[in-house]
């Protein structure tokens, strides 16, 4: 009889794991892993004058601006932030595979994207410097100022892959440790895998 009930344990199949690690893997969609800070800087001198404004308003106030005596100069700054992040939702069930006998876990997970994630609602005013009868740069030029300086960054970030490689190799690092040690809390070594070798565009 004790025979027998060994070999009943013995026979028994072992609970599958992989639904189990699959849930705790994906308990959050998104996940965000890391973060950047760019930082724009643009000038307002006498070699670079206007507003930024169309209308004839602004031309002539620049115009007359020009002929006064003294001189502008002023250097503002303002950041940026990109993150990277890696949706977990796209996983699928057979994106995971348990080998109980090696007791590894190989997942195959959804590629990390990179994305924009805000920016300073104000800019920073690092030099600032207007004599004789010249006028004081206002919050018109300031604002016009800062949002070619947001179109000029944004161009840069998107045709410039250095920002999102840089950004998707410290997120790729940071996600293979945070996968490896959610399995090495189960008893299992992770050996995780990416779709897609190049990180997608900039969002």
């Amino acid at each position: 009889m004790l025979l027998s009930a060994l070999l009943c344990s013995c026979g028994e199949k072992q609970p599958d794991a992989a639904p189990r690690l699959f849930s705790q893997v994906t308990s959050v969609d998104k996940l965000v892993l890391a973060r950047m800070t760019i930082s724009k800087m643009a000038t307002v001198s006498d070699d670079n004058k206007g507003r930024g404004g169309a209308s004839l308003r602004d031309i002539a106030g620049d115009v007359a601006d020009a002929m006064k005596v003294g001189s502008r100069v002023a250097a503002y700054s303002y950041d940026t932030y990109l993150r990277a992040y890696i949706d977990l939702s796209e996983m699928r069930p057979d994106d995971v595979t348990v080998d109980e006998k090696s007791k590894t876990v190989t997942l195959l997970l959804p590629p990390i994207r990179t994305e924009f994630a805000g920016r300073d609602s104000g800019i920073r005013e690092d030099h600032y410097r207007v004599t004789g009868l010249r006028s004081a740069i206002d919050a018109r030029e300031r604002a016009s100022l800062k949002e070619r300086m947001n179109e000029s960054l944004r161009k840069e970030v998107e045709e410039d892959p250095q920002f999102s490689e840089r950004l998707t190799r410290a997120a790729r690092a940071k996600c293979i440790a945070y996968i490896s040690a959610l399995m090495e809390r189960d008893g299992y070594r992770a050996i995780v895998e990416f779709r897609g070798d190049r990180p997608a565009e900039i969002s």
